[in-house]
C-alpha cells in the first residue's frame, strides 16, 4: 500500500533503501519505540555570495558554510511519517489560530515564494508609506533549546508525557551522533564504497568502529537539532508555533503586516509602530531562547510616492527586491543565474569540442541547457521568473528575465556556429 508520506531515497547510507514490509511497520508505535537509529552523515555545504564592499567599491566573495546531515534510508522513513504526522497537527493549530497565511515556509500550500512575496508588497502598496522590517534567527536550528521543544511537542500531542514512539523521534534529534563525510573518504574501502554507484551500504557500524571512524555527538549539550533530515524542518515550525501566533495577534492589532519563512521573520507596519515591533520581536526571542543576527536585520521606509532611490533603498524578501513603483529579482540571484549559465556553456562548448573532434558527433547537444535556461514547457529560473514577473505585474522582472534568455541563446548560436560543420 503506498503511503502519501514515503518518498524513495536512492543515496548512499549504512542500510539500503527500504521496502514495502518496512514501510507498513514504520506506522507501528511499538515498533518505533524499539527502533535502533543509526548515524548521521554530515557535510558542510557551501554556498557562494557575492557582496559589494563600499569600502573597496568592488565585489567580494562571501562563503557561508552550513552542516547539513542525513538519516539513514530506514531512520529517514520513519522521521518522514512522524513529520506528516507532526505536519497535521501543526496545519491544524494553524487553521483554528487563522496563522495559514502567515507561516509560509516547509508547507504544502501549492503557492510559490513569488505569491507570498507579492503579497507582502502589494500590501506595503496599499499602506504605503510603511516601514519593512525584516529580522534573522541566529543559528536557528543550532540553539532549538531541548526542553522546549520537548514541551511544546507535548502540547500540540495534547499529551502530558511523550508516548513511548514520539520520545523515541525526540531522543534521537536531540541526543544524536553522526561521522563526518570527510573522515569516511579517508578509508580507501569506505571512499570506494562512496564512489561506486548503487545503493549498496557504504559501510557496516561495526566496520565504521572497526577503522575507528570518529561518532560525534550534538555539540551543543540541551540544545540543537540536526538540520537536514526529513523532520528537522517540521520541528523548527513546532518550536515557533507560540511566537507565530504572538507576533501575528500583536501585528494584528496595530494593523500591521506578519510572515514568516523558518528563520526569516517580516513585518510590514506604519512608521511610528517600528519600535514597539523591534522590541516585540526581540522580546519574544528572548522568551524562545534565541537571538536575531542584528547584522542580517533590515529596517527599510517604503514610499510608493517616492522616485529616486538607490539600491540601499530596496526592501528584500524571499529572492525579490521591492522598488518603490517596480519590484526586481534580488542582484544577488540574477547574479548567480548568470554564473550558473555561463558554467553550463562553457561545459556543453567543452564535451562539443572533445566529441566532434574525435568523431563522435557532428552537432553540439543543446537539450539538456534548455532544459535549464529555456523559457518554453520547462520549470527552471526562467519559467519561474516568468511567473513572478506575472504575480507582480512588474516589467523589471520581465526585462531581467528577457536580458538572461538573449544572452543564453547568443552564446548557444555563437558555439553552434563556431563548431558544427556546414
Amino acid at each position: 500500500m503506498e503511503q502519501e508520506w514515503f518518498r524513495k531515497r536512492t543515496y548512499k547510507h549504512f542500510d539500503r533503501p527500504v521496502n514495502s514490509i518496512f514501510v507498513e511497520n514504520t506506522i507501528d508505535p511499538s515498533f518505533v519505540s524499539t527502533h535502533s537509529f543509526a548515524p548521521l552523515i554530515q557535510f558542510n555545504k557551501v554556498t557562494k555570495k557575492y557582496k559589494l564592499c563600499a569600502v573597496e567599491r568592488k565585489r567580494k566573495v562571501v562563503k557561508k558554510s552550513r552542516a547539513i546531515m542525513y538519516a539513514s534510508h530506514k531512520d529517514a522513513c520513519i522521521l518522514s511519517y512522524y513529520s506528516s504526522l507532526l505536519g497535521n497537527l501543526l496545519n491544524n493549530y494553524y487553521y483554528e489560530n487563522d496563522l495559514d497565511e502567515n507561516v509560509i515556509a516547509y508547507r504544502s500550500l501549492g503557492r510559490s515564494n513569488y505569491d507570498f512575496s507579492a503579497k507582502a508588497y502589494n500590501f506595503a502598496m496599499l499602506e504605503s508609506p510603511v516601514s519593512v522590517l525584516a529580522f534573522d534567527v541566529s543559528g536557528f536550528f543550532d540553539n532549538l533549546d531541548h526542553k522546549l521543544l520537548k514541551s511544546k511537542l507535548k502540547r500540540i500531542l495534547n499529551m502530558d508525557e511523550l508516548p513511548k514512539d514520539w520520545y523515541a523521534i525526540y531522543k534521537f534529534v536531540t541526543k544524536f551522533h553522526y561521522v563526518k563525510k570527510d573522515e569516511l573518504k579517508l578509508i580507501p574501502a569506505f571512499l570506494k564504497s562512496l564512489d561506486t554507484p548503487g545503493v549498496e551500504p557504504i559501510a557496516t557500524v561495526a566496520e565504521l568502529k572497526r577503522e575507528k571512524i570518529n561518532f560525534y555527538p550534538n555539540p551543543t549539550h540541551g540544545r540543537g537539532i540536526p538540520q537536514g533530515t526529513p523532520i528537522s524542518a517540521t520541528l523548527s515550525n513546532l518550536y515557533l508555533m507560540a511566537f507565530d501566533k504572538e507576533i501575528k495577534d500583536f501585528c494584528v492589532s496595530i494593523g500591521a503586516f506578519y510572515q514568516r519563512y523558518s528563520d526569516d521573520i517580516l513585518v510590514i507596519c506604519s512608521p511610528e509602530r517600528e519600535g514597539e515591533v523591534s522590541k516585540k520581536i526581540k522580546y519574544l526571542m528572548d522568551r524562545e531562547k534565541l537571538s536575531l543576527n542584528e547584522e542580517k536585520t533590515e529596517i527599510r521606509t517604503f514610499d510608493k510616492n517616492k522616485r529616486e532611490f538607490t539600491p540601499s533603498d530596496l526592501s528584500q524578501y524571499l529572492g525579490f527586491s521591492f522598488g518603490y513603483n517596480d519590484v526586481f529579482i534580488r542582484q544577488s540571484s540574477m547574479a548567480r543565474q548568470w554564473r550558473k549559465m555561463r558554467k553550463s556553456i562553457q561545459r556543453t562548448k567543452r564535451y562539443a569540442e572533445i566529441n566532434i573532434q574525435s568523431g563522435k558527433s557532428n552537432k553540439v547537444y543543446t537539450k539538456k541547457l534548455r532544459r535549464k535556461f529555456s523559457p518554453l514547457q520547462y520549470r527552471n529560473f526562467s519559467s519561474y521568473a516568468r511567473r513572478g514577473a506575472h504575480a507582480f505585474n512588474s516589467r523589471s522582472i520581465l526585462k531581467q528575465t528577457r536580458r538572461l534568455e538573449r544572452a543564453f541563446e547568443m552564446e548557444l548560436q555563437k558555439i553552434k556556429s563556431d563548431l558544427e560543420k556546414p
